[in-house]
């Protein structure tokens, strides 16, 4: 695909710079997530690659889990040390640049094999594209008459995940750095008590950067400078010898303390994946109804596959931690070029949220209507997603959606965006009717969906799995569990259970419609 001509709007100018990086691999047919991590392997799978369609070991080592060359010490001590002179600028960083790449090497040989699997793109005159299957898999035809993937692109966007630490810690050495002198000057601090101001302040500092974040623990972590500001207040006797510049300068080492630890314990983005999902033919990747997503209404999408790598987990930090990000862009029909689905993970559950619950009405029908005008006058566009992450467990959380037309250039992230992205958060309503059935699922069947969670943190876990704005879930019981590891691996049990049981689901019928606990 990468080769292949195409005209002036097919191509999103974001998905035009990530593969003219190199960045985007693909597209391919679509594997899942799960199956190819946990390399469960079942005769569907035997059969796609039998026919040189797929190659589930291949696209697990170059796309699930890739062998990433993560920055060296070098590049660690010299941030460190330039951090606080580099952070301004990142504010103004175009969207899309990645510091992860795949090693080179076996790593590089691994993603010159992929290519031998991407799908091939052949225009119609109608504007759209047929999808005929990798080279070695001959001529056969495995969609058609669907939208050019990379005419509406999705992009996830983890800028608040990746830095609303050290912006909250930026926030508060700047408070403390300007109000320490002025209340210095002004004898405040000699008038009240430095303890009871320094009090007062680190309340006042945690209360401003929760108005701005929405989230007490940032806010806190934001505000420690404020209680480091006074220890050095005492220990540079800063009262009597009114050395501000030391203070400045320790301030600023303060904040490449943040960096650094921002670096190792926070998510980076790894370059996308595109696939082409199916639900008939030779592409469908299940020979099962109740493993698909049954709820989806077209027959074909496009899949924008987003992992995020965290080089050291807070609780675990020899481990490194991945989570995924899926859009789900709507391939054919009339709706095609929108986004109609997003899919993350918890705690090895698939989640699925449709796009009306990533926001506000209103703002969504925007959206779409912006994206539909640009489809009508052949102006490509980017579906943006803001993903914010949780703290410890690193767990995806959605923030705001937005779709960018094309503009002849990588759009550059809108400031007031962002700004509004911090004050949203897409969550659930009210959780007590998935609580429900969860009870009664237990009590009927027998099965705790959620009993594989760690008992200390159990209930908050289960909470927050269900608070998030998903009304389908594949996987239910955990693809991958502590007693019972291959549950669902057609190879792994005698009766695997379905990935996509309909009566596990626990916010919606089998209809799809929401779930009446009466």
């Amino acid at each position: 695909m990468r080769d292949r001509p195409t005209g002036p709007g097919s191509r999103g100018s974001l998905a035009a710079w990530l593969v003219e990086q190199d960045l985007l691999r693909g597209p391919f047919l679509f594997t899942d997530y799960w199956a190819s991590v946990l390399r469960f392997e079942g005769d569907e799978a035997d059969d796609r690659e039998r026919a040189g369609l797929v190659d589930q070991a291949l696209f697990r080592l170059g796309i699930d889990r890739p062998d990433l060359e993560l920055p060296s010490l070098r590049y660690y001590l010299i941030l460190f040390f330039a951090g606080p002179f580099l952070m301004p600028f990142r504010f103004f960083r175009r969207l899309g640049r990645y510091r992860i790449r795949v090693r080179a090497g076996a790593g590089q040989r691994v993603l010159d094999s992929l290519r031998d699997y991407e799908i091939r793109l052949e225009s119609t005159p109608a504007g759209r594209v047929n999808v005929r299957g990798p080279a070695a898999a001959g001529d056969q035809i495995i969609a058609r008459d669907l939208i050019e993937p990379l005419a509406m692109s999705g992009f996830t966007s983890l800028f608040l995940a990746a830095y609303k630490i050290p912006l909250a810690a930026l926030t508060g050495i700047v408070a403390v750095g300007l109000a320490t002198p002025a209340l210095n000057g002004a004898g405040i601090l000699e008038t009240f008590g430095s303890r009871t101001v320094i009090g007062l302040g680190f309340l006042l500092v945690v209360a401003l950067l929760f108005l701005v974040f929405r989230e007490i623990i940032t806010a806190v972590f934001g505000a420690v400078p404020v209680l480091i500001a006074a220890l050095l207040y005492w220990s540079l006797e800063l009262g009597t010898t009114r050395d501000w510049s030391a203070f400045g300068m320790w301030l600023a080492v303060l904040f490449a303390v943040y960096l650094a630890v921002d670096l190792f314990f926070f998510p980076r983005p790894v370059p996308p994946a595109l696939f082409l999902y199916t639900r008939d033919g030779a592409g469908s990747p299940y020979s099962r109804p109740d493993d698909a997503p049954w709820w989806l209404e077209g027959s074909a999408y496009w899949v924008w596959r987003y992992l995020m790598l965290t080089p050291a987990e807070i609780n675990k930090f020899w481990e490194r931690d991945w989570e995924r990000v899926e859009l789900w862009i709507r391939a054919d029909g009339p709706d095609a070029g929108l986004l109609e689905w997003v899919v993350t993970d918890g705690h090895y559950r698939e989640l699925w949220t449709p796009y009306e619950r990533l926001g506000r009405g209103t703002a969504l029908d925007k959206c779409r209507a912006v994206a539909r005008a640009a489809m009508a006058s052949d102006t490509s566009g980017t579906w943006i997603l803001e993903v914010d992450a949780n703290l410890v467990f690193h767990t995806p959380f959605y923030r705001a959606v937005s779709f960018v037309a094309d503009s002849g250039t990588v759009p550059a992230r809108r400031v007031a965006h962002l700004i509004r992205s911090m004050w949203a958060r897409a969550r659930e309503p009210d959780i007590e009717a998935a609580l429900a059935r969860l009870d009664e699922i237990k009590l009927a069947r027998g099965p705790d969906l959620l009993d594989d969670l760690p008992e200390l943190i159990a209930d908050r876990a289960a909470r927050h799995i269900l608070s998030l704005p998903w009304t389908h879930w594949r996987y239910p019981l955990g693809a991958n569990r502590r007693l019972e590891p291959r549950i669902y691996a057609p190879q792994g049990a005698s009766d695997p259970y379905p990935a996509a049981d309909p009566a596990l689901q626990i916010k919606c019928n089998d209809d799809g419609g929401p779930v009446d606990i009466s």
